[in-house]
């Protein structure tokens, strides 16, 4: 009886693995270093913003750095070579940050992340640590999936 049911069990595992959702392209990790010029002493202040994509739902951005410790959940759409962020909520579930102050609304464009032939182009689009709307730079750089 113990054999038939080990194959029983085996078997069931690899259907259950089988239903599995298998990776999105734009999964992944994605980092931009944000260069925010010297401060006192003349060192070099910087924000890192982490983008975490992990299917449509599974979105966050996490900024830490000088003066800056935030994170956003958010929601990532795949378009054809572009993926677009959108703005959900902070992570404690509210559209107010953790200081009450509300910067977006939900479904609001954050930015879009576009893949060129030189590496991926991050256009901005509402994202308040970014530089102005519609700019476009080598921001996000994919650092692992």
């Amino acid at each position: 009886m113990k054999p038939v049911f080990a194959a029983l069990a085996m078997g069931l595992g690899l259907a259950a693995g089988s239903i599995a959702h298998a990776a999105q392209p734009w999964d992944g990790t994605y980092v931009y270093e944000q260069a925010l010029g010297p401060g006192a002493g003349g060192t070099q202040n910087f924000v890192t913003h982490t983008l975490t994509v992990s299917g449509p739902e599974g979105c966050r951005v996490v900024a830490q750095g000088f003066q800056t410790d935030e994170t956003i959940r958010c929601k990532a759409m795949p378009d054809g070579n572009r993926l677009l962020v959108t703005f959900v909520s902070f992570d404690n579930g509210k559209v107010e940050n953790k200081y009450g102050v509300k910067l977006y609304s939900p479904g609001q464009p954050l930015f879009v992340i576009s893949q060129a032939p030189n590496g991926l182009v991050t256009t901005w689009q509402g994202y308040s640590k970014a530089a102005g709307d519609g700019a476009s730079s080598a921001a996000f750089k994919k650092v692992g999936r």
